[in-house]
């Protein structure tokens, strides 16, 4: 099901909330996954976070080549050399930033169907990558260039 996208700052109190590890990938993260890719599928998006939808899990996916490859509990265990890319948010619609991240990355991760993989991957998919693991950190670089009222 197609769920609604968080916006930063309407929703700034769960996208700026840290997001937990998946303990079990049972129904309820199954259903979850489709959700998220059922919502990045309505978007000319490239990647979306669990918590984009209100869900603090570390549950991502990425979309290159229209592939969908899906993250669970994702962690970076390796990175190298360093690139500027001119990102954009879901989160924060029509706003971008350029931010400096690694141009490629190694990932650990648990797949849909609870097997343990890993990712090398340089160019968009390492931007993407980084992005989206940002959300489970409860930030995003985009952000930065929203200014709130209270500023």
């Amino acid at each position: 099901m197609i769920k609604e996208i968080l916006t930063y700052p309407t929703d700034k109190d769960i996208l700026t909330s840290k997001s937990i590890e998946v303990e079990e990938i049972n129904d309820e993260i199954k259903n979850l996954i489709q959700d998220l890719k059922d919502t990045l599928n309505s978007t000319a998006g490239c990647g979306i976070s669990a918590v984009q939808i209100g869900e603090l899990k570390r549950i991502c996916l990425i979309k290159i080549n229209g592939q969908i490859k899906t993250l669970i509990n994702p962690v970076i265990t390796k990175t190298r050399g360093e690139v500027e890319f001119k990102e954009g948010c879901l989160s924060a619609p029509d706003i971008t930033t350029t931010t400096k991240r690694a141009q490629k990355v190694w990932v650990d991760y648990i797949d849909e169907n609870g097997r343990k993989k890993e990712l090398a991957e340089g160019g968009l998919c390492s931007i993407i990558v980084q992005h989206e693991l940002d959300h489970f950190e409860g930030w995003c670089e985009v952000f930065n260039e929203i200014k709130t009222e209270k500023e």
